[in-house]
């Protein structure tokens, strides 16, 4: 059984030319690849299985996970090939490599293990999301994924929804209805829509991580923001 699913595939193009020759979850901070940082947090939160879906440069990446993997901790890997078409394909590759509920991670955020432990602790058998409570003052609205949660329950999710309440840290809970709600008209796009169909139709539970930290990066900006979070954090993602 895998325990986490991470999406690897993406091309990074709004840190090039840092990723022209580097794979964005190879990128270095904190004297580690982005993605070690990611791999680290799982495992410190129990996590011991993984599979990571690869595709842009994906032979770099999956040599660099055969040496990334800490002791007691087995990664294999999913190639996606179809990756330029958004990472719900990503998702979709995922389908056959997991026998079970899953943790769903994004290769580029960087999440404290607490954050991840909460969300397997309160996990109830629906997918779910975790969540931080924000405000339209938060400076990251313009980059966010937005979400409307209330009574445990995600009710809308996505860039530009009104009467939001809240922001996706890119953490989920998945149980195989995730698959089913990979439809056709959904698979070339990103797995925000699939979680968000998910959410119009009541079946996606929010997990409140507030005060928890996380950072998804997309920018140079957010780069530094990491490369400080990591020197403050000396051994890795506290």
């Amino acid at each position: 059984m895998t325990d986490a699913v991470i999406l690897a595939a993406g091309n990074g193009g709004r840190l090039l030319p840092r990723t022209a020759d580097t794979p964005k979850p190879l990128i270095e901070m904190g004297g580690r690849p982005i993605i070690g940082h990611v791999i680290d947090a799982l495992f410190a939160s129990g996590v011991r299985t993984a599979a990571v879906v690869i595709g842009y440069r994906a032979e770099q990446v999956r040599a660099a996970l055969e040496v990334m993997a800490p002791a007691g901790m087995s990664i294999d890997t999913v190639y996606n090939p179809e990756y330029h078409a958004g990472n719900a394909r990503s998702l979709w590759a995922a389908r056959h490599a997991v026998d079970g509920p899953f943790l769903l991670a994004m290769a580029d955020h960087l999440v404290e293990p607490g954050l991840i432990s909460d969300v397997t602790t309160n996990a109830n058998g629906h997918c779910a999301l975790a969540v931080e409570r924000a405000h339209v003052t938060d400076p990251r609205v313009d980059e966010a994924t937005l979400a409307r949660i209330r009574n445990g329950r995600v009710l809308d999710l996505g860039k530009r929804i009104t009467n939001w309440n809240a922001i996706d840290t890119g953490i989920f809970w998945c149980t195989s209805a995730v698959f089913d709600a990979v439809t056709p008209d959904l698979r070339d796009g990103e797995a925000g829509a699939v979680f968000a169909s998910l959410a119009r139709a009541g079946r996606l539970d929010a997990v409140d991580v507030t005060g928890r930290r996380w950072l998804d990066v997309d920018t140079p900006e957010d780069l530094a923001a990491a490369e400080a979070w990591l020197e403050a954090a000396p051994g890795g993602v506290r």
